[in-house]
């Protein structure tokens, strides 16, 4: 049985994002296709047995052997050391630990935060084809989503400068509470989902955020950091991009062409999902967001079109917000926390249109194939993949990004013509099942497998 581990960082409930779903998703059904899976994912949670340095530990989520490594000094954040980034000795070594225990036939590589770029060159010196896949923009940009202080798209770093200048000015990440950790060691996994996701409906199961402590670097190090992520990923066999798009923005900044394949990813939630039925004209219309809080996410702009629209005749429902962190500024918003993968269906039941409104360049949009898989149209921002999967006027419409004009008038077109979500309904094709998306992702495995074999032979 061959043997393929999984490098990230993040597993639902402690993250939560399309990145997240997909990379366990993947996992289970590579295993149910008779690969045999390992995860080696940086943990979020800080440690609390007051360990110092970086150390490994094993739990098991849903029959998959989950490395975890704890303590890691690349955290999740904007203030982490840019060379640090790049190479860590200590690191690179549990890295190589878990390799020799493991002894792969492949790696697929997730997200490096929390890991080094150069676990691509530990995993070339133990001779194991490697391949990645792009979930955001880390490799090329510290603050992850090429937007230049959470506002505007950045393609133009200048050598580093705008990136010193970005970054001191975002946010500084909260920490986990110190019961939060504690929680999540000793609880079983199923049981620790159902107390955040209960808890959250009450108070914000996260703490009042760490202290104030930013490191200024400087521009030659930012510069550095991308010349080198760069430079790895040109040592991968295969760089796995989910759209045109991020692929194009790849290449524009140093990635071979010929390293990268585009292939629309899905998730084991596309399966559950039911394609609802054609709706009929009544009031009000119900539009939902599911993209959590990041501001990347444009939730704002979508509550400033929402108000101007008549209240009477529309319904806004949000996902991800604890409705004790935010105040509805309208009776006819509701805020709510976290669902369980499961209640996928019950969640898309009340919604007639979706709305993705990102601002940065989303590398796909999963949320977007998830509407469209229970038969719900789309109104999406045209930026990054979310063009590849939302035909403008057949399944839904395009808007252009922050624009709360354009949001307006599309959604205004819903309200006052209902019969319209009939319509596109009908327009809406079944979505990639990801059965179909592993056989693809196996595909690469056996090819650059076979590739390194024939090279070495």
């Amino acid at each position: 049985m061959p043997k393929v581990l999984y490098i990230g960082f993040g597993i639902f409930p402690l993250m939560q994002g399309g990145a997240i779903i997909y990379q366990e998703s993947l996992a289970e059904r590579i295993r149910e296709m008779g690969w045999e899976t390992v995860c080696f994912f940086g943990m979020p949670v800080s440690d609390y047995t007051f360990k110092n340095k970086p150390y490994l530990g094993v739990r098991y989520v849903n029959g998959i052997k989950f490395i975890e490594f704890y303590n890691s000094p690349n955290k999740v954040g904007y203030y982490i050391n840019p060379e640090q980034q790049c190479l860590d000795a200590y690191i690179d070594s549990l890295t190589k630990r878990v390799l020799d225990e493991e002894r792969p036939d492949i790696v697929h590589i997730h997200e490096l935060q929390m890991h080094t770029a150069s676990t691509i060159e530990v995993i070339r010196k133990n001779r194991i084809p490697v391949l990645k896949t792009i979930h955001n923009y880390f490799d090329i940009c510290p603050q992850r989503d090429l937007l230049f202080q959470a506002k505007e798209i950045c393609l133009d770093y200048r050598e580093g400068e705008r990136c010193v200048e970005c970054l001191k000015s975002l946010p500084i990440k909260k920490e986990a509470p110190f019961i939060k950790k504690i929680l999540w060691h000793c609880m079983p996994r199923r049981l620790y989902e159902d107390l955040s996701i209960f808890y959250g409906k009450i108070k914000p199961l996260h703490g009042k955020g760490a202290p104030d402590i930013r490191q200024t670097y400087y521009a030659y190090q930012y510069a550095k950091r991308r010349k080198f992520f760069v430079e790895m990923l040109n040592r991968l066999d295969i760089l796995h991009c989910s759209s045109h798009r991020s692929a194009e923005l790849l290449t524009r900044y140093g990635v071979l062409k010929d390293k990268i394949r585009v292939i629309p990813i899905s998730v084991k939630n596309i399966e559950k999902i039911h394609p609802k039925p054609l709706r009929d004209t009544r009031l009000p219309v119900v539009f939902g967001y599911m993209g959590g809080e990041h501001l990347s996410k444009g939730y704002e702009i979508l509550i400033d079109a929402f108000l101007r629209l008549n209240q009477a005749k529309a319904k806004l429902i949000i996902w991800g917000m604890p409705k004790s962190e935010r105040l509805a500024p309208s009776p006819a918003i509701e805020f709510r926390w976290r669902y369980q993968h499961n209640d996928i269906n019950e969640v898309l039941k009340e919604i007639d249109i979706g709305v993705v409104p990102s601002v940065w360049e989303e590398v796909f949009g999963i949320i977007g194939i998830e509407f469209l898989a229970a038969r719900i149209p789309v109104i999406g921002s045209n930026i990054g993949g979310i063009p590849e999967w939302l035909k403008d006027k057949e399944n839904g419409f395009l808007v252009y990004p922050a624009d709360t004009e354009e949001l307006v008038q599309k959604m205004q077109l819903f309200i006052e013509n209902p019969e319209l979500i009939a319509q596109m309904q009908e327009n809406i094709k079944p979505q990639k099942t990801l059965n179909e998306h592993a056989v693809e992702i196996i595909n690469f495995y056996k090819e650059i497998i076979s590739r390194r074999k024939t090279t070495e032979g």
